[in-house]
């Protein structure tokens, strides 16, 4: 029987001072692409921006749909630092936070003066933020996420992780996996699919429907129909043309997007 991988803590060497080229001062960020029935379905998303700049500070900024293209910022160089981005849509009041970010691990995913943000690593970047918190709360402890082997965990997550997790990661409860990892060491043995429970709710609107998930396939739900759902402790949310549906393991509720506010559902 293959026993569990235990990976060490190591720093990553940001080698961005070796050879020739200067260390470039900024970095632009190329942004994903939407899920395409995310795209046709809410449009184009605004980002809020969450990095720690070249002198560790912790920045926030915000992004709207019209000025992603030409973003740079300036970037902690002395160790790996996490950025996340997250998308959002003011006009149908979906806040940042509801959706899961896309990010980018740096340097892991830095090309020259470019930094490419994706989907598979806003799992990683969140886990990074999420050992910064577990962190705050064991002091005692020097198993902080600058110094976790961030080369040997992302093909673990990406290629050995169990099948459910390759395709997708965010079916991982990624605070319990960094409070476990702060307070005894990283086992891959922690790297699993959350605990869920199961709710049946009658479907308000016609389909199609996307979660906050940028793997997660589309569901065709129609209207009154009833469904059975899995549902994680934290709750889910999923987003048709009409509007957005909460869910709870307690209760559901259902919000019109404000352009059919004033349509009264019968």
């Amino acid at each position: 029987m293959k026993t569990p991988l235990l990976f060490s803590f190591a720093i990553i060497a940001v080698c961005v001072s070796c050879g020739p080229r200067p260390i470039p001062d900024e970095y632009r960020l190329r942004f994903p692409a939407s899920p395409a029935l995310r795209q046709e379905i809410l449009g184009e998303s605004c980002w809020r921006l969450e990095y720690y700049d070249s002198k560790g500070n912790f920045r926030q900024k915000e992004i709207d749909t019209g000025n992603k293209s030409v973003i740079t910022i300036n970037v902690l160089q002395e160790w790996p630092s996490a950025i996340l981005a997250w998308p959002y849509w003011p006009e149908k009041s979906l806040a940042a936070g509801l959706f899961f970010p896309a990010g980018a691990l740096f340097p892991l995913d830095a090309a020259g003066e470019t930094i490419t943000l994706s989907w598979e690593a806003g799992a990683e970047a969140y886990f990074y933020r999420e050992l910064e918190k577990a962190q705050e709360f064991n002091t005692g402890t020097n198993r902080v996420p600058k110094y976790f082997d961030w080369i040997r965990f992302r093909p673990l997550l990406r290629e050995n992780a169990n099948f459910e997790l390759r395709a997708d990661p965010w079916l991982a409860d990624w605070k319990d996996i960094a409070e476990r990892t702060v307070r005894s060491g990283f086992r891959q043995s922690y790297v699993r699919s959350e605990e869920v429970n199961t709710i049946d709710i009658i479907i308000p609107r016609d389909g199609p429907w996307i979660s906050a998930s940028p793997f997660r396939a589309p569901q065709f739900w129609a209207a009154d129909e009833e469904q059975t759902l899995f549902i994680p402790a934290r709750g889910d949310i999923f987003v048709c043309p009409g509007g957005k549906l909460s869910v709870s393991v307690q209760t559901s509720l259902w919000m019109p997007f404000p352009q059919y506010a004033a349509v009264v559902d019968n």
